[in-house]
């Protein structure tokens, strides 16, 4: 078993980093002693005129994470674009060996390890170096996020099926957002129907949280994803052991 998961897209802004927030959080509660790492960055926040990742100010609030925060994010760039694009927008080469050194440090810290990546599965990390090149080099299996209305069927499916003909074991899919009062035929079928022509497993469905934006004390995404996911489907197909 691997130790550790990525966590993928099947677009920009399907709350990707949510997701990874929401599974570090519940994990963690439960005592298992799980990292986080966020390869490659692109936008940014400014603070105290350091560069720092929205991603990771977004989710380190909600789990108590010390780790060096060059490590979590080893590649931050300024521009909202795909990795290559942006590296070559600032004139900059990415050293990949930044990325492989922080994961292997990462894994001597933390038993396991949440990786999030880039937008969606195809996004270009380098010109002839995409995220399923990056899956594959850390040997770990896949859950992808997706939206819950209309169109989310071809391009969940569709990711589905590109990461298994490239070798990635797709551990399940998690729906984001699902506005139950909102809800047409749509919304309702969609999650069987993706189950069905993707012959993959539907691990949550996570309601639209209304302050998603709220410190970790005003919302308690732990307990949120331990109602809506299935956290022992996640647990048993990964190496994640309880630090005592």
């Amino acid at each position: 078993m691997s130790r550790g998961l990525f966590i993928t897209g099947t677009d920009t802004d399907v709350g990707k980093t949510v997701v990874t927030a929401g599974l570090l959080a519940a994990l963690r509660e439960r005592g298992h002693d799980i990292g986080l790492m966020k390869p490659f960055q692109t936008d940014f926040i400014e603070k105290d005129g350091e560069i720092l990742s929205p991603d990771l100010e977004y989710v380190l609030p909600f789990v108590d994470l010390d780790t060096d925060y060059d490590l979590m994010n080893p590649i931050r760039l300024r521009e909202p674009l795909a990795p290559s694009v942006a590296a070559e927008v600032e004139g900059i080469e990415i050293d990949l060996t930044k990325v492989d050194r922080a994961y292997e440090e990462l894994l001597t810290i933390h038993r396991g390890l949440i990786v999030e990546g880039a937008g969606g599965l195809m996004v270009p990390l380098t010109k002839d170096f995409l995220i399923p090149d990056l899956i594959k080099k850390l040997d770990l299996p896949l859950i992808i996020v997706a939206r819950p209305n209309l169109g989310t069927i071809n391009h969940t499916v569709l990711t589905v099926k590109l990461a298994r003909q490239l070798g990635i074991e797709v551990l399940g899919v998690i729906i984001n957002g699902f506005k139950e009062e909102e809800a047409g035929i749509a919304e309702e079928t969609n999650p069987q129907v993706i189950a069905e022509l993707a012959d993959v497993e539907i691990l949550g469905i996570i309601p639209y949280i209304e302050d998603l934006n709220s410190s970790s004390k005003k919302l308690d995404l732990a307990k949120i994803f331990e109602d809506h996911v299935n956290m022992e489907k996640i647990i048993d197909n990964v190496q994640f052991t309880i630090d005592n």
